[in-house]
């Protein structure tokens, strides 16, 4: 949010706010477009162009509500880019086995524990690796999230190999740094630990378990980055039969909309549904 309102100040921040008009942020969408990401370089995607606008959408909301700077927030005369429905990547059920056991025995003793953090609590790479042991209720099995992206509090359940990994951890735990998986000393301004050497050798390990033999070249599993970990939940979630509302529940999503994605996943569990029902009404 910081990194995109930047972004406005620096193209209009020195204007009034009567000057900035639907069409002034309509020419402004439209340069940002084409303005190449910070990070990495590439084009902008409509979702990022979306977000930049909803960030001084927030902003022109707050001054029309509670300052009453502005009569009427201008965004709502703005169009915005027609999003993808986005990717929906998990690990399937012959990948998943050889993923857990390639980070079983990765040389980095915390991949394996954030790993099933992620796939059993469906939390964000930053809610995950950013834990803290205040954090940590081992006795009722959960870690309290208080600043998730979306601002709502949340609880992650500690489940199977994750718990007993965690009351493990918690033997030897320091007594100076109360983060779960602390940076190494070379990078101790760094948030957490980062694990993307490590998270990339293990998917090119359970690769080789897909691809063994003469002549066969190793790889990587394919187009599978850590987010994907939280979809892997998900989707497994949703083949189990577990409802929207429960799945939106465990992931911290305030609409369904971003649930929806995994509505294919379980067709199954609509033929169950239509069972009850035609059995509630005696027609089954």
């Amino acid at each position: 949010m910081k990194a995109r309102l930047r972004w406005w100040r620096e193209l209009h921040g020195d204007a009034l706010l009567s000057n900035l008009t639907p069409d002034v942020i309509a020419k402004a969408r439209d340069t940002l477009k084409v303005t190449p990401k910070q990070r990495g370089g590439g084009i902008r995607t409509a979702a990022d162009v979306n977000r930049t606008l909803a960030a001084l959408s927030s902003a022109c909301g707050y001054a029309v509500k509670e300052l009453g700077w502005l009569e009427r927030n201008p965004m709502e005369r703005v169009t915005k880019g027609a999003e993808s429905k986005g990717r929906v990547r998990f690990l399937s059920d012959e990948e998943l086995p050889l993923f857990l056991q390639a980070c079983r025995e990765s040389s980095n003793a915390s991949l394996y524990l954030a790993v099933v953090l992620a796939l059993t609590t469906g939390g964000r790479q930053s809610e995950v690796m950013g834990l803290r042991w205040p954090q940590i209720d081992l006795k009722h099995r959960t870690a309290m999230l208080g600043d998730t992206k979306n601002g709502d509090a949340r609880a992650l359940p500690l489940s199977g190999e994750a718990l007993g990994l965690l009351q493990e951890r918690a033997k030897v735990r320091s007594l100076t740094d109360d983060r779960l998986f602390p940076p190494t000393a070379a990078a101790k301004k760094a948030p957490y630990l980062d694990l993307r050497q490590p998270f990339a050798a293990a998917l090119e390990q359970a690769a080789l378990g897909h691809y063994e033999g003469e002549g066969k070249k190793r790889r990587f599993i394919p187009d599978f980055h850590w987010h994907d970990l939280r979809h892997t939940c998900a989707s497994y979630l949703a083949m189990a039969g577990t409802s929207p509302l429960e799945i939106a529940k465990v992931l911290g999503h305030r609409t369904m909309a971003m649930v929806a994605r995994y509505s294919h996943l379980s067709p199954g569990r609509v033929v169950e549904l239509g069972d009850m029902l035609a059995e509630r009404m005696g027609v089954s």
